[in-house]
This record gives C-alpha cells, sequence and structure tokens, in this order.
C-alpha cells in the first residue's frame, strides 16, 4: 500500500511545479477549515471581506410612504425609539445578526463609515438577537457603531429574507440603495454618494 501511495506522491510531483503544489496544499487545508464549524464563520469572513463590492445607486425612484415610517425598535439601553423620528435625514439601515459571516464580513467597513459619518447620517442596524449578545460582540470587536432591536414588524419595503440587508434612505424618503448580502461601504463611490445625500 506503501509503495502505491509513494509512486502516486512521485506522479503528482513530476506533474507539478512548487507553486501549484503549495498552492494545492492551501486549498486542501481552506476546505477543511470550512468543515470545522468552528472556523467556518471566521474564514468565510475574511474571504467576503476581500471580494465584497462597492453598492450601486438605485433607479427605481421608490420612495417611503408615511406607513413605512411607523414602527419602532429598541436601543442599547431597552428604550423605544421610532423610526418616523428619522424623516428628513439620511439614513443607514443595516439587518444582520452577529451569527452571519457576510455581515461580520461588511462591519469594518460600516464602523469606519459610522466613524466618519455618524453625526449626519442615521445608522440603524437592526438586529433579533439578545441586546446582551450583540453588546458582547460589539464591545469585543470594539467597534462604535451601535446597534438597535427589533420591536415591531418591519414594512414589506425594508423587509428581508436575508441578512445582511442594507437601506439607504434620502432626505425626502427616496430609497437611494437597496443592497442585499455584504458590501464595500466605506468605498471612495459610495462616500461621494453620501456627500451627496447629506448636501441634498
Amino acid at each position: 500500500m506503501s509503495s502505491f501511495i509513494k509512486a502516486q506522491w512521485n506522479k503528482y510531483k513530476a506533474r507539478k511545479t512548487k507553486a501549484g503544489i503549495i498552492i494545492d496544499f492551501m486549498l486542501l487545508a481552506l476546505f477543511i477549515a470550512m468543515i470545522n464549524p468552528s472556523t467556518r464563520k471566521t474564514i468565510s469572513s475574511f474571504v467576503i471581506r476581500y471580494t465584497m463590492l462597492s453598492p450601486t445607486e438605485s433607479d427605481e425612484g421608490i420612495r417611503l410612504t408615511k406607513e413605512d415610517y411607523q414602527w419602532r425598535y429598541l436601543n442599547s439601553e431597552g428604550q423605544i425609539k421610532k423610526f418616523s423620528d428619522l424623516k428628513g435625514k439620511v439614513v443607514f439601515l443595516n439587518l444582520w445578526a452577529t451569527w452571519c459571516g457576510p455581515c461580520i464580513a461588511e462591519f469594518p467597513a460600516i464602523n469606519e463609515l459610522y466613524k466618519e459619518y455618524g453625526e449626519e447620517v442615521e445608522f440603524v442596524l437592526l438586529s433579533n438577537e439578545d441586546l446582551s449578545v450583540v453588546q458582547k460582540f460589539l464591545a469585543k470587536k470594539d467597534y462604535a457603531v451601535p446597534s438597535y432591536h427589533y420591536l415591531d414588524e418591519l414594512p414589506q419595503l425594508l423587509y428581508s429574507q436575508s441578512i445582511p440587508a442594507t437601506y439607504i434612505i434620502s432626505k425626502n424618503g427616496e430609497l437611494v440603495v437597496q443592497k442585499i448580502g455584504a458590501a464595500k461601504w466605506n468605498s471612495a463611490s459610495f462616500k461621494e454618494l453620501l456627500h451627496k445625500l447629506i448636501e441634498e
């Protein structure tokens, strides 16, 4: 048996360059790591983070109705917030969870964006997880962006079965960006769009 394995190994080595062998072993290690549930989220987040694209502006011209603003959420202290209080402001609404690999992948970009635009844009990051779980996650990663908890059901326009889901709403209630999946929120092109919305 060992002579068969040795013969196969020698055939493999003869067909491959050293770089090819290294790449094969790296892919094998990645595959093995992805099988392990404890490392899967970390690895998938890493891969997603480095392959994310900048979000694009919607050209559908959809506006939120009065009813679309009529829902509430909780802050980290358990205080009730009304989404209707954000009318007339630029809103970055993100639906996420701590167990979601793509959510974790885009979080550093969102946090960076919050640090830069937190005074001019309302960041509402919603999770249906326990507030303590979310706060522990944010503290561990040293994220400054606040997170909130669902209180009411979201209107159909802002609802998604998939996360992360992000909605950028202009001051006049137009749904400017509607992105399902991770995105590079700190990209130059998105910051340019945000500047334009802030100046309106």
